[in-house]
């Protein structure tokens, strides 16, 4: 019978052709990745590559930047965190030739005890994808209605007032997790962590709690209240955009992640001139916007399997709240707090600190033709940019030696 419970009460959210429409004009889009903590690299070498060839930007073996805890430049609160792996020497599973025993599918809704089994337990959400566009975002609003399901959902804004200064972050996260709760009590079962600002006003006035520390606080608040099978997360964030982003909010607890901003850059990235030049000229291939969008979202699928078979899990269910990280620098009231049972060796940052570092982050003021600051995390930028040992600095000194 449990097919035909399945067929009664499941409901799909299948990959859908994203939306073509730009949120944010050139300007407030600018505004927006600043504040969410992207660089220049971000989007001349992670985007252009995932976008256009739907593939990850290949980096080099070695790293030659200080840890985001001792470097002088501010950092998204992933870089605090390494991915833990089955260290043995034989592969623990090959997702390109063991691809058909993996998935990415994850469910949304109430999830019954795995002693129990009825058809209750049938009536989940399947998201055939954990990162989802606009267009699935709609298709999931549509299973609230009594007709279409009856799966309650809500709204979490993650933001709070810049005016509240570094200190309003504990009270921000201690009122989301609250309403959290209070929520999942009440029936909800799809809890949407959002920081999306409306318009350009929002996006000065406000900061964010960034979607790591949200997720993991929610996730562990509704664990201590025995509420969290009753509810699934989805976080709805700008400052999600690169593979271990999203393997970190999985790993912390969200079941799904809408990255809106990361989709906006891609549709930016396609309509400007030397992208459009590029595709012309035959050194990119020609796709339209929801192709683009598309081609991004196969490289962070094939990035997360990859990141999934270093440690030998072939479903990502099963990396889900997983926590599979190490964190380097976080104190113990964030980790208490959000990221519970984490190994954090040396100590570091607390809630007020992550707040200032998120703020540090913020352009002073919005210009007309603003540009993102180039932190040079990856490749050198002389004088400007991020410390890396293997710099000019060093290959002179070698040839004067």
């Amino acid at each position: 019978p449990y097919g035909e419970r399945i067929a009664r009460q499941r409901k799909d959210v299948v990959k859908t052709p994203a939306l073509e429409d730009r949120m944010y004009d050139d300007t407030t889009a600018t505004f927006a990745q600043a504040t969410f903590g992207w660089g220049l690299e971000d989007i001349g070498m992670q985007i252009q590559d995932m976008a256009g060839a739907a593939k990850e930007t290949t980096y080099s073996m070695g790293d030659d930047a200080p840890l985001a805890c001792l470097s002088e430049r501010p950092h998204p609160l992933y870089n605090y965190f390494k991915q833990r792996f089955a260290q043995v020497t034989n592969p623990p599973i090959d997702p390109l030739r063991e691809g058909v025993v993996m998935s990415l599918g994850m469910t949304l809704g109430k999830k019954e005890s795995i002693y129990k089994v009825s058809e209750a337990g049938a009536r989940l959400i399947h998201l055939q994808s954990p990162l989802l566009n606009g267009a699935e975002m709609e298709a999931l609003a549509s299973f609230a209605e009594e007709s279409n399901g009856g799966f309650k959902q809500q709204y979490l804004s993650t933001r709070y007032a810049l005016s509240d200064g570094p200190e309003g972050i504990k009270k921000a996260l201690d009122a989301l997790c609250d309403k959290a709760v209070e929520e999942v009590k009440a029936g909800v079962e799809v809890l949407i962590l959002s920081d999306v600002a409306a318009d350009q006003a929002e996006l000065e006035e406000t900061t964010y709690i960034p979607p790591l520390v949200a997720v993991g606080a929610v996730h562990h608040r509704l664990i201590d209240e025995g509420l969290r099978m009753d509810a699934g997360i989805v976080v709805e964030t700008g400052a999600a955009w690169s593979t271990h982003h999203f393997a970190c909010l999985v790993g912390y607890g969200a079941n799904a992640v809408h990255p809106y901003l990361a989709l906006e850059t891609v549709k930016q990235w396609h309509g400007q001139d030397k992208t459009q030049k590029m595709m012309e000229s035959g050194k990119l291939k020609k796709t339209s916007v929801a192709e683009a969008q598309e081609n991004y979202r196969v490289a962070v699928e094939n990035g997360l399997l990859k990141i999934l078979s270093k440690m030998g899990i072939s479903l990502l269910t099963s990396y889900s709240g997983a926590q599979i990280f190490e964190a380097l620098g976080l104190g113990d009231d964030v980790i208490d707090r959000s990221f519970k049972g984490t190994t954090s060796r040396i100590g570091g940052l607390s809630l007020q600190d992550i707040a200032s570092e998120t703020i540090m982050m913020r352009p002073e003021s919005v210009k007309e033709k603003m540009k993102l600051v180039n932190y040079g995390y990856y490749k050198p930028v002389p004088k400007l940019g991020e410390y890396h040992v293997n710099s000019s600095d060093l290959a002179k000194l070698l040839h004067d030696a």
